[in-house]
Parts: C-alpha cells; structure tokens; sequence
C-alpha cells in the first residue's frame, strides 16, 4: 500500500489549519482565495465556510 502525503495550510480570510493530501511530499502548494482557469488543484472549504483553492506545483 502506498502512502499518501499530506500538507497543512492556512485558509487565507481566517487562518485555521486544514490538512490536504499532496502526491507527492516534494510538490510545492500555493493557497489561493480564487480559483484559476487551469493547473492542478483542491478546492476546501473550512468550518467558518471560506472556500479557497491549494494549487499543486511540481
């Protein structure tokens, strides 16, 4: 069984933890409170309902 990494960001309007599972641990996240028109992303949504994007970078 493989593994999955994971990641802990930030919500950018209240700055409450969220843990999201990367591919890889050498990929490069960037949170963003917009989503983009292309690239390889999540999308969360924390408990005081803020919905932001973690874009993945390799």
């Amino acid at each position: 069984m493989q593994l999955q990494a994971s990641r802990d960001v930030a919500c950018p309007h209240c700055a409450e933890r969220t843990t999201v599972p990367i591919s890889d641990e050498d990929v490069e996240v960037t949170i963003s409170p917009y989503v983009a028109a292309f690239g390889d992303h999540t999308t969360v949504t924390c408990s005081s309902e803020h919905t932001y994007w973690v874009y993945f970078c390799p």
